[in-house]
């Protein structure tokens, strides 16, 4: 297991270093001068000088670049062109809120897409079937933004129920969490139905019903533990999306994580930030899919006893 584990963290460096490439490319080749943003009003030939200089902007291409790995591999992320503070100590101040909102819409979707997927797969073609594929086709199709904008407008400035741009506890974490979570949801739901379908029809669950066990409990201790498979791979792989994909959702509700300070980075032109960020981002997709693998182990005993196979 720890050969597998150190074989993917190797794997990671490439895939690392040709992402920060090409985005450090993408946002040196952008028009706009970060100094000239940053100055404003106070903007002066002698000025806007001393600040390049200082930032090291006047450096060629490469040369910055390649400072920048260097840093970076030491845990140094350089300055932040607009606030002049640690691009680390920006990140850091933001991340757990953007944690806190991937998590409370993965869960949001795992439990809801779960118990969804299995009353469909119990009771296939039935109303509760059709109705529940419609409305994961719809989860799939709707786009996030949209669907933010519709809870805001219906639930916090219609019925008032929870805030719409506040950071103030569980209440403000609602509606972004949901307006994040619904398209993993639909995912989710059609996955467990299509993989538990699979497996009901195995003979060791024909089994447990001919010796008398009641459906649910066949249902939920034999089927639905060994369909865990493909359920764990698409939420793991949706937890980085998540993650990812928190840029927009972060963006309608003014929540403050590292997805609204990529959005101002992008406009201001601060590449340190933008950059870090991208790798951050990249580098916890690549931890959370070795995550999910590991998981494998956990739910499926077959992976388990293949990995006390080699140890023996």
């Amino acid at each position: 297991m720890h050969k597998f584990i150190l074989r993917r963290l190797a794997m990671l460096i490439p895939v690392l270093l040709g992402v920060s490439f090409i985005v450090f490319s993408i946002m040196d080749l952008t028009p706009g001068d970060p100094v000239e943003m940053y100055l404003g009003d106070n903007y002066t030939p002698e000025a806007h000088a001393e600040m390049t200089k200082e930032l090291g902007l006047d450096k060629p291409f490469i040369v910055r670049y390649l400072s920048y790995i260097g840093n970076a591999v030491q845990g140094d992320f350089g300055i932040s062109y607009s606030t002049k503070q640690p691009v680390l100590d920006e990140i850091l101040a933001r991340f757990p809120n953007t944690l806190v909102l991937a998590i409370a819409a993965l869960i949001f979707a795992i439990v809801v897409g779960i118990i969804l997927g299995t009353i469909s797969a119990a009771k296939q073609n039935s109303i509760f079937d059709s109705m529940s594929t419609f409305t994961a086709l719809i989860g799939v199709s709707m786009p996030n933004f949209w669907f933010g904008l519709m809870l805001i407008i219906i639930f916090a400035a219609g019925l008032g129920w929870f805030p719409s741009s506040e950071f103030s506890g569980v209440k403000s974490l609602v509606l972004p969490a949901i307006a994040l979570g619904t398209n993993s949801l639909a995912i989710i739901t059609r996955m467990t139905r299509s993989s538990l379908l699979e497996t009901i029809r195995q003979d060791y669950v024909r089994t447990a019903r001919a010796k008398g066990l009641k459906e649910y409990k066949v249902i939920i201790k034999h089927a639905l533990r060994n369909a865990m498979i493909p359920i764990i791979t698409i939420s793991g792989l949706q937890f980085g999306f998540l993650i990812s994909g928190a840029v927009v959702i972060e963006t309608v509700f003014s929540w403050p994580g590292i997805g609204r300070l990529l959005v101002e980075a992008i406009q201001l032109k601060d590449t340190p930030i933008v950059l870090s960020l991208v790798l951050i981002k990249a580098g916890m997709f690549t931890v959370i899919n070795l995550g999910t693998d590991i998981m494998y182990a956990f739910f499926d005993p077959r992976i388990r006893a293949q990995y006390k196979a080699k140890r023996v």
